[in-house]
């Protein structure tokens, strides 16, 4: 963490303001030397270690005159909130020295439009072009149920920019809201795809997945499920489930999305279906074994033996119904709540069948990842020869980029979508990309985290090599398809400052652009310059930066 760390000599600092130095007290003089990084204010002379840089707090040029090329720089702007790790220093300003480009002089670097002295590296990350692995679908998030909410909103263009333009997902997760008369209500949806052909200059990935299917369908008679053990597929006159209801209900839907200019390309036709929500958490749900069988739970305290439908025979059901339309979108499964589910459920799946494997991550703690299970699940996406989909998860901002990086690395995920994409500011979720009110919209953490991998890379670009020689520094590599440009994206997991030193080895890139993220700060996607000729990150605790090279 950044020390605000300040002790004047001769000099005092009230409430914010510098009084001054009485005549005679030590001076800094006009040296351009004051600039440079300390560890303490023994290392300034008659500056003070704030923030880890030689400077003294100010309240305007006035008070920085004594210091050669120096300005008392606000303390909300980039350059005083980066030099300070991401965090708000306690004065009207610092004394720092603009800068643009390399104007800093020898030693130094400009970050955010100051000058800043270097510190030893800490970690070094080495990234290797010619190691590559996943290519990139995209990033993205779920609609869910917001579509009214935004094609609603007073400021809806302005919103339309920020998810698709700022942002620059290329994936959308859409819930199923066709419920066999209701065509009108899917052209919400119709309009927010639009809106981001035309923000990104393509049409965006779309997936398709449902909570539940109609309550006509359901053994309980509804969608919502609370703690009631028939939360599955209704069974007929003759006891078999009905898995032809269940396939044609899936074919109209896709008829009804296709007339109002939705074009699906993957189809999930049960999320979570490993999932009995209990009575403390009703939510819409159906329950699927891998294979029809029964399963022991409790019913009025009892266990009991429960049939319930089949994942297998439901997608087999539905591919046999759909299989004649125009366009048949590809089959993401099975989409488990997290990864221990997996393997269980595509064992009893005919890989040619599936386009794309689904799975969510809320089993897996931010805070204490599995790595090896994680592995896991990237290897059988290697052995079964289909991609990796990340389709759901909520979380903070930093644990967004914990969770991210370990779901493209150790699972080598080629999507990850986040759940919420928009989110209401009151009441809503709290982890939403996107919060929203009546009349005004703000992008939260997780956009930020998020938007340091969908801001600087598209799909079809791939994951190459970058190692990482500490445990505290989380890193990926992407480079674009035709190998023009490359983005690195790394994370401090640790609660200690990090400072990390790229290694390109014989790779040349014509220009280069820092941005940083801390999230224990203020600092929020912002723009720090090109990298250091020193190829020298400073990564404050929980923090994130992405720098993207162009040849």
């Amino acid at each position: 963490m950044r020390r605000f760390l300040f002790v004047f000599l001769g000099c005092s600092w009230l409430s914010g303001a510098v009084v001054g130095c009485a005549p005679g007290e030590p001076q800094t003089g006009s040296q351009t030397n004051w600039i440079k990084a300390c560890e303490v204010s023994a290392d300034c002379g008659a500056l003070s270690c704030i923030c880890s840089t030689c400077t003294r707090p100010c309240d305007d040029d006035a008070g920085c005159a004594d210091l050669e090329g120096a300005s008392c720089v606000p303390a909300v702007e980039d350059g005083a909130v980066a030099v300070c790790g991401g965090e708000r220093f306690p004065s009207a300003g610092l004394c720092l020295a603009r800068c643009d480009g390399d104007s800093c002089g020898d030693g130094l670097a400009c970050i955010a439009g100051v000058c800043s002295g270097s510190i030893d590296a800490t970690v070094e990350v080495s990234v290797d072009l010619g190691v590559r692995f996943q290519t990139l679908v995209g990033f993205g998030a779920s609609i869910a149920y917001a579509e009214d909410a935004i094609t609603g909103h007073p400021e809806k263009e302005a919103l339309f920019d920020l998810m698709f333009e700022d942002l620059g997902v290329d994936v959308v997760r859409m819930r199923n809201r066709f419920d066999g008369d209701n065509q009108a209500e899917l052209e919400a949806m119709a309009e927010i795809l639009a809106a981001a052909t035309d923000r990104l200059g393509h049409a965006p990935t779309t997936l398709i997945t449902e909570g539940s299917p109609p309550a006509e369908l359901k053994a309980n008679g509804a969608r919502v499920c609370d703690g009631n053990a028939d939360c599955t597929l209704v069974q007929l006159p003759s006891g078999e489930f009905d898995y032809a209801g269940l396939a044609n209900h899936w074919r109209t839907s896709l008829e009804a999305h296709a007339a109002v200019g939705i074009t699906i390309d993957y189809l999930s036709v049960q999320n979570n279906p490993n999932w009995l929500p209990p009575e403390s958490e009703p939510t819409d749900a159906c329950h699927f074994l891998p294979v029809e069988g029964t399963e022991t739970v409790l019913v009025d305290g009892t266990e009991t033996e429960v049939p319930y439908a089949g994942f297998a025979e439901a997608l087999a059901a539905t591919l046999a119904a759909i299989g004649d339309l125009p366009t048949v979108p590809e089959i993401i499964a099975p989409e488990v709540t997290g990864p221990a589910a997996l393997e269980e459920y595509v064992s009893a799946l005919e890989p040619s069948d599936i386009g794309a494997l689904g799975y969510h991550l809320y089993d897996v703690d931010p805070m204490a990842i599995d790595r090896d299970a994680l592995a896991s699940v990237g290897a059988l996406g290697q052995d079964l020869e289909l991609p990796l989909f990340q389709t759901e998860m909520q979380a903070d901002g930093f644990s967004t980029a914990l969770l991210m990086q370990a779901a493209l690395t150790d699972g080598g995920a080629s999507t990850y979508l986040q759940n919420d994409f928009v989110g209401m500011a009151e009441g809503g979720n709290p982890n939403a990309l996107i919060s929203l009110d009546a009349d005004s919209f703000e992008a939260e953490s997780t956009f930020h985290a998020m938007r340091h991998f969908t801001r600087f890379t598209d799909p079809g670009w791939v994951r190459v090599e970058a190692a990482v020689d500490a445990e505290e520094v989380l890193a990926s590599a992407w480079l674009s398809e035709d190998q023009s440009a490359l983005s690195i994206v790394l994370v401090n997991a640790a609660a200690t400052e990090q400072s990390v030193r790229l290694e390109l080895g014989s790779e040349e890139f014509s220009s280069s652009e820092v941005t940083r993220t801390a999230f224990d700060g203020v600092e929020r996607s912002v723009t720090l310059g090109p990298l250091p000729a020193s190829a020298l990150l400073d990564l404050p605790a929980h923090a994130m930066v992405t720098v993207a090279f162009e040849r």
